[in-house]
């Protein structure tokens, strides 16, 4: 605990104008604060996790390391099992997210590649719609090499009905493309800036100092599907972006870039996020922790908190809004060194009736 303390007192040193640390934020208690349950784990490491609109709960498994010999999984029971109506497993090369949306609709991002350093498998990387009332795959769209780089890893995923198109992650060159859902055709509406890059030079955990960091990660849509809140693993600014320029294929990125806000020059580095309310929620990384922001408040030194929730969680990946407004999450464990790697975890996170309000109120 000690340790603990220390490591989050550490403050973010610059070089060439860089951070090169994060460093993590104190504790805030909720005067009711939401009750956590573990409700699954697994010896493999899971990322992605969704929640259907009937209540059916699904995760993904990548395939980095240690991995089981099926890609999505459904919690049943509080087991997870292989998906087995999902025909298209055997396809699949490293499934990174799955986001259930409330159409019924699952849908599945495999990044194409084994891990970040890997070759490309050139018809890997491809986003899968699949109709969960009957779990048939409606349609595979393949990603070409037109938004696919050499060093693109897909990450994660959201998608809009409305208008017609998906938003991806690409932690590993750094950038978000954009996917019409209706002909297929996908471009990088954000590429090559530095909103989209880590700017710190690593993460100071329990068990030591990090720096495997990768760029543009988690993503989430605002309410009205009109901002597309992101931030990059490495980094602690949170961003949004109008979609309207996102979609605007003929806009140049750099006239884009001119309508990135910084949201939160304060952020915590975070791998997913999900919006509940008008409240982001997050992983504190650094701190073991969940991270809850207001979207209300903005660039104040006390924007934001951490949850006290009890219990320490190893590296929050990825975060799912359910029916009932709760919120599940994955823990990945990335920082554990494998003779001290805990179970990975599955998470339920319920919330008061009443807990509408900031953490800081």
């Amino acid at each position: 605990m000690q340790l603990k303390k220390w490591l989050c007192t550490l403050c973010a040193m610059t070089v060439l104008g860089f951070s090169s640390a994060a460093s993590a934020k104190e504790t805030v208690s909720w005067a009711d604060p939401p009750q956590l349950e573990v409700v699954a784990q697994s010896a493999y490491q899971w990322t992605g996790v969704a929640a259907s609109p009937t209540g059916r709960i699904f995760v993904c498994f990548p395939t980095w390391g240690k991995h089981p010999d099926y890609h999505v999984g459904e919690l049943l029971g509080g087991e997870v099992y292989p998906y087995r109506e999902l025909a298209d497993q055997a396809s699949f090369v490293c499934v990174q997210s799955v986001v259930a949306d409330a159409t019924n609709t699952l849908w599945v991002l495999d990044a194409g590649k084994k891990s970040a350093n890997a070759p490309l498998d050139p018809s890997g990387a491809k986003l899968l719609m699949v109709n969960l009332s009957t779990n048939e795959v409606v349609r595979n769209y393949a990603l070409s090499s037109d938004v696919i780089l050499s060093d693109t890893m897909l990450n994660d995923v959201r998608v809009d009905n409305a208008r017609g198109v998906a938003y991806l992650t690409d932690s590993g060159h750094g950038g978000i493309i954009v996917l019409n859902l209706s002909d297929g055709h996908a471009w990088r509406a954000l590429t090559d800036i530095p909103e989209v890059r880590s700017n710190i030079m690593g993460i100071y955990f329990p068990t030591g100092f990090f720096d495997k960091l990768a760029h543009s990660d988690g993503l989430e849509l605002s309410a009205d599907k009109k901002l597309l809140y992101f931030s990059a693993l490495g980094s602690d600014i949170l961003y949004s972006v109008p979609t309207a320029a996102l979609l605007n294929e003929a806009m140049p990125v750099a006239q884009r870039q001119q309508l990135i806000k910084a949201v939160n020059v304060k952020n915590v580095p975070t791998d997913g996020m999900v919006l509940r309310g008008d409240m982001l929620y997050m992983g504190a990384l650094s701190n073991e922790g969940i991270w809850g922001f207001a979207l209300d408040e903005t660039n104040v030194a006390e924007a934001g908190a951490i949850l006290n929730l009890g219990v320490d969680i190893r590296w929050a990946d990825s975060f799912a809004l359910a029916s009932d407004d709760s919120i599940y999450f994955t823990t990945s464990a990335i920082n554990y060194p494998v003779e001290q790697q805990p179970p990975y975890e599955l998470y339920h996170m319920i919330f008061p009736k009443k807990s509408a309000q900031s953490p800081n109120n």
